[in-house]
């Protein structure tokens, strides 16, 4: 699926724009009118709808919204580049001091909702389809799939947000539209998974890799009700994944994330973004991206940066593994060689590490849900009806697997406490951590702690200029 990505994308982007102008039409062009026939149609909107994964609002090439929102508004990462106008946008994360104008926030809600246009044209159109029931159903429980994933990360970092789920053709027809309740996003949420997991497959083939499986349905959803606060029913959906015994953690922790590993053999990663090199616009960036800003040396592959400096470790972060944890040295680095030989004292991520002859192409995928935190949520559930005792066999399999000792807390404060270290360490640069601390109330107390200016109304982030001045129904989230 890699290889087909783009251009799928492409066209169901147009497709999704356009309109019935002509009555007749040359059976040479591509229209709504003529596509959505055959499954091979159904099966390019689909992947078109996954490749809003790589929209610059979700997990774009080294510097999507996610990764910014997701890490580097929190204690994890920094902005390691100069202050100049051109980086404002990127401190203004970095330093919690949002405007609405900034270009992330505007992604996000942009790539987003793009997706879920694409997903919305799919199901209201897949219904009527006569094409083999099978691919029917897998084709519509991957587009509810999807809506879903979108709307999750919506309604978490805007929290109340416009409800459509319909395909709209009209672009004024959004324009009136008002924000809808969370709960109303969630119930929508928590219906679109359901119905996928009863109809995407039990198995994903090597040569259909990126696609979502039922296991991927369960995992998603049971994150969502996780960040619900539905704890009972969180625990049963992601005991589902765990007794199933699809996945499994890898043996090493740095083969998680090795181009070398192929999905066959990765039975760790659940979902993911599909990267893949040569020169096909498909090629993954993060490690260059992330090298240290201006650096240029040979430990950073052929082409030897420079580097971007985007999500630098903080000193915090290099200081929250514990002694003999192998996630660290695996993970970040803290010194290069410059072209003269000499080290620099310098922290920089090196977890999708790959150094090729081509700058920004790699095949490193990047992980979007693992069985290792099917583990750590099934334990946070746990905790959280104080089956503490319950909980800690499933943390201390993260720790054997990189090799540390087992915990022996005993109370279920201090479960959530090795948890939420546990978390971080594990999905560091995965943009999971401004997401952990939200959904466990600690996103205030842990930043201002260490020094940060957080604020309450920043456990949302806001609603952004374009919208506001385009639909004058929105209103913005306080505190902005």
């Amino acid at each position: 699926m890699k290889t087909k990505m783009i251009c799928f994308s492409m066209l169901a982007f147009w497709l999704s724009a356009c309109s019935d102008f002509l009555s007749v039409l040359p059976e040479t062009e591509r229209t709504v009118a003529n596509f959505y026939k055959t499954a091979a149609d159904y099966n390019t909107a689909v992947v078109g709808t996954y490749a809003t994964f790589k929209h610059a609002g979700l997990y774009g090439t080294g510097g999507g919204s996610l990764i910014w929102l997701g890490e580097v508004s929190t204690d994890n990462t920094e902005y390691g580049y100069t202050r100049t106008p051109v980086s404002a946008i990127g401190f203004e994360i970095d330093d919690l001091n949002y405007s609405l104008s900034n270009t992330y926030f505007r992604d996000a809600w942009l790539g987003h909702y793009q997706g879920i246009g694409r997903a919305n044209a799919i199901l209201d159109r897949i219904g009527e389809a006569n094409i083999d029931p099978i691919l029917k159903s897998q084709y519509e429980g991957e587009a509810r799939f999807l809506r879903a994933f979108f709307y999750f990360n919506l309604v978490r970092l805007f929290g109340d947000t416009q409800l459509v789920t319909s395909e709209i053709n009209d672009p004024y027809a959004t324009a009136n539209i008002a924000r809808s309740p969370g709960t109303e996003v969630y119930a929508l949420i928590e219906s679109d998974l359901a119905a996928a997991e009863e109809k995407l497959p039990t198995t994903i083939t090597a040569a259909n890799a990126g696609r979502a499986s039922k296991w991927a349905a369960k995992t998603l959803l049971g994150k969502v009700l996780l960040t619900q606060k539905k704890y009972t029913p969180a625990a049963a959906k992601l005991k589902e994944v765990v007794d199933a015994n699809v996945y499994s953690l890898l043996l090493n922790y740095t083969d998680v994330f090795a181009a070398s590993t192929s999905f066959a053999n990765n039975k760790e990663v659940i979902l993911a973004v599909q990267n893949k090199t040569g020169q096909i616009g498909q090629g993954g960036g993060f490690y260059t991206l992330w090298t240290p800003f201006g650096a240029v040396s040979p430990d950073f592959g052929v082409t030897g940066g420079p580097g971007d400096g985007v999500n630098k470790p903080t000193a915090d972060l290099i200081a929250a593994y514990e002694a003999g944890d192998v996630r660290k040295n695996a993970s970040i680095a803290t010194s290069y060689a410059n072209t003269t030989g000499t080290v620099i004292n310098e922290a920089y991520p090196i977890k999708f590490k790959q150094t090729g002859i081509i700058r920004g192409e790699s095949d490193v995928d990047y992980p979007i849900l693992r069985y290792a935190d099917v583990l750590l949520m099934y334990a946070e559930a746990l905790n959280e009806q104080a089956q503490t005792a319950a909980a800690l066999p499933w943390i201390n399999q993260i720790r054997k697997r990189v090799g540390l000792t087992a915990l022996t807390v005993t109370t279920q404060a201090d479960v959530r406490l090795a948890l939420e270290k546990e978390r971080r360490v594990e999905f560091a640069f995965e943009s999971q951590r401004w997401f952990d601390l939200k959904r466990t109330d600690r996103f205030v107390p842990v930043m201002t702690e260490k020094g940060y200016p957080a604020k309450s109304f920043q456990t949302l982030y806001p609603v952004p200029l374009r919208e506001l001045e385009l639909n004058k129904t929105l209103t913005q989230n306080p505190g902005y």
